[in-house]
């Protein structure tokens, strides 16, 4: 853990002392800018993960939803996860979408 400590520190003594901005950078922030960014980093961080629906209202959070797996399925999900590159939860939500595209409540 000392080793994080000391590389935060670092980090920390680079960007507030040693980080040279390029003059006329379209994307590096100074200032009420950097200030004004920093904060909308925090309430975002203050008010828990990001939605993951694109649709979703301002404060909006997405549910969860337990399910337990019957090992042979677990162990699929953890492979096509593991082959895609992908997390099991982002499997299961693309399962579902298609299952209910093709099995649409009357």
């Amino acid at each position: 853990m000392k080793n994080i400590e000391k590389d935060l520190d670092a980090a920390a003594q680079w960007a507030e002392r040693d980080m040279n901005l390029p003059k006329n950078s379209s994307t590096a922030r100074r200032g009420e800018d950097a200030a004004a960014y920093g904060q909308s980093v925090l309430e975002r961080a203050l008010g828990g993960r990001p939605s993951i629906d694109p649709q979703a209202a301002p404060g909006q959070h997405s549910k969860v939803r337990q399910v337990r797996l019957p090992q042979a399925i677990n162990e699929q999900l953890d492979a096509v996860a593991l082959q895609q590159h992908r997390r099991t939860s982002d499997v299961m939500r693309e399962a579902l979408s298609e299952y209910f595209a093709t099995h649409a409540a009357n």
